[in-house]
């Protein structure tokens, strides 16, 4: 998928900063992506210390080279990578057929500008996800009571990198995207399902707080060229 978006927009020679590539404020996206790796990352952490301290972990027997390679995985391969693909290049390219604009997305603090492209490319994203339970290339059809939640809930987050795409670059999204595989990937393989759920409800509701201020000050960023500097300054 990265070679993909990559040749389409080398190829035609097209601009990446309009797919996201190069940050307005690095600055920006270092502080943010950041914030968001660390929300879902530390009490992760912390989750899986309380779990040892106590003897209720499960005795995984990870090396430090397959944790080292997990983490990889998750955030290169899955954070970037589909990030890279969806949020980068599918709507930047569905954003050229769309013109018409909103302004806020669900609350009233959540200001950022988004067209159609931002649910299309979300129902493309966890359409995509049918294929965990059916594979037509090995014959593989394994149907679970919980299919129809992971597809709304891969739409939903389809929205909410959308609209941290729309509102930075697909660095941050990735961040999150990322540290959301890769926090789920180790208390599932360390922690109970309790644990796990508790983890990823506190996470989410930090990351709810933070997202309103994210949102605000990326307003900020509208008048920024690539150097971070105002436009207006020169």
């Amino acid at each position: 998928m990265m070679l993909i978006a990559l040749l389409a927009i080398i190829l035609p020679r097209r601009s990446f900063r309009i797919y996201g590539f190069l940050p307005r404020s690095p600055r920006f996206t270092l502080k943010w992506s950041s914030a968001f790796i660390a929300v879902f990352i530390l009490p992760a952490v912390f989750s899986i210390g309380v779990s040892a301290a106590l003897g209720v972990a499960k005795p995984a027997g990870l090396s430090p080279l397959s944790i080292i390679l997990n983490v990889i995985f998750n955030m290169i391969f899955i954070g970037l990578v589909e990030e890279a693909y969806f949020r980068g290049y599918v709507r930047s390219r569905l954003n050229e057929a769309f013109e018409r604009r909103w302004r806020r997305l669900i609350f009233k603090a959540w200001k950022v500008d988004y067209r159609m492209s931002l649910p299309l490319t979300s129902i493309i994203f966890a359409l995509i996800h049918i294929v965990n339970y059916w594979n037509p290339i090995i014959s593989r059809w394994e149907p679970a009571w919980w299919m129809p939640i992971h597809i709304l809930g891969a739409f939903a987050f389809g929205c909410l990198a959308g609209a941290l795409r729309e509102a930075s670059d697909i660095y941050v999204s990735a961040s999150l995207h990322g540290g959301i595989m890769t926090a789920y990937t180790f208390l599932s393989i360390y922690t109970s399902e309790l644990t796990l759920n508790i983890s990823l409800f506190i996470s989410w509701l930090i990351f709810f707080y933070l997202l309103a201020i994210f949102f605000h000050e990326s307003e900020n960023l509208s008048g920024l060229d690539l150097r971070g500097r105002s436009k207006n300054s020169e």
